[in-house]
């Protein structure tokens, strides 16, 4: 009996623990698969003429003749991957033949086998042994081309910091109220200048 009863509780403490795991363990895979990031594919055997903005990472495996522009994310040249035309990406990874400037926010990668012809623009580069490369290279992270494609970026988080750091009356609302008065008539334009200086 007593030997009885000791192996009645285990069994109902390990029935009741595996129910809560195998749900656990569900809903984590739910959620791995709504977070994994989008990716759109262009295949070995297709060939695009004309440029290509994505908000997902790219990979070419086949042909692209225009401008690419992934500035968010990863673009990924295969290894019979050719694109003629600029590339602007976050991060970029070459295996593949390329003519034309890359520009790329963090990091570019030229696999071994690549052949790139053009301008490389990026803060960080890595050139694998057996990789070709024609052209130049500038890692100047303050780079007026890498500047002027990502100014969206940069521009927002400026503005977004200095709103959040601007006082009452350093603010620049009074810059707009003031503008805004310049279409006004004469004599209203002064009332409105002196409250807004109050």
């Amino acid at each position: 009996m007593f030997n009885k009863a000791k192996n009645a509780p285990p069994e109902n403490k390990a029935a009741t623990p595996i129910a809560p795991d195998t749900r656990s363990s569900a809903m984590p895979s739910t959620a791995t698969s709504s977070a994994r990031p989008s990716l759109s594919v262009i295949g070995g055997h297709t060939q695009v003429e004309g440029d290509i903005n994505s908000d997902e990472d790219l990979t070419v495996e086949g042909r692209v003749s225009g401008v690419i522009t992934c500035k968010q994310h990863t673009v990924t040249l295969g290894a019979n991957g050719y694109i003629n035309g600029d590339v602007f990406a976050h991060t970029l990874h070459v295996s593949g033949e390329v003519i034309g400037n890359l520009v790329v926010l963090h990091r570019a990668t030229i696999h071994k086998g690549a052949q790139v012809s053009g301008t490389i623009v990026a803060p960080c580069l890595v050139l694998e042994d057996g990789s070709v490369f024609h052209g130049s290279i500038d890692m100047d992270p303050d780079n007026e081309m890498l500047k002027r494609a990502f100014n969206d970026a940069t521009e927002s988080t400026t503005k977004t910091a200095a709103l959040n750091s601007a006082s009452g009356a350093n603010a620049p609302k009074t810059t707009v109220d003031k503008r805004a008065t310049l279409s006004a008539d004469p004599a209203e334009q002064e009332t409105t200048e002196a409250k807004a200086n109050d």
